[in-house]
């Protein structure tokens, strides 16, 4: 009887040290301040190995959605352009082509001191049939 009390006993502390070492309290998540360069993360080309910009290619009857984030989120803003010209501030674009060809898209995310650019080429190419 004895024995049993001591193996309870002993199962419940083990079990109580599985619970407390699953406690949030010491995860050593990094605060990103205004102080920091801003960062991209996402969907973005590489550039290739001549050092031209990476491209994303779509039918000229399909919208392309880029999906990007970036931190630190709540003191950044995005900025997109297409060929020079702002058509969106926010997280994610939605390029809807109205011609073939190739274009020129730019996020630039901005803290109140620093900034970080990203740029690629869209071709745009036949429609799918």
């Amino acid at each position: 009887m004895m024995r049993h009390f001591i193996y309870i006993v002993f199962s419940l502390m083990m079990i109580g040290g599985l619970f407390a070492g699953c406690s949030n309290d010491e995860t050593d998540t990094p605060e990103l301040t205004e102080d920091e360069y801003p960062r991209i993360f996402g969907q973005w080309p590489e550039k290739k190995a001549d050092g031209t910009l990476g491209e994303f290619s779509t039918p000229q009857d399909k919208p392309l959605e880029i999906r990007v984030q970036y931190t630190p989120s709540r003191c950044c803003e995005g900025i997109w352009y297409v060929d020079g010209v702002e058509v969106h501030r926010g997280i994610g674009y939605t390029y809807v082509p109205t011609t073939q060809g190739k274009f020129n898209i730019k996020l630039v995310v901005k803290t109140p001191k620093y900034e970080t650019v990203r740029e690629a080429i869209i071709s745009v190419v036949e429609p799918t049939s």
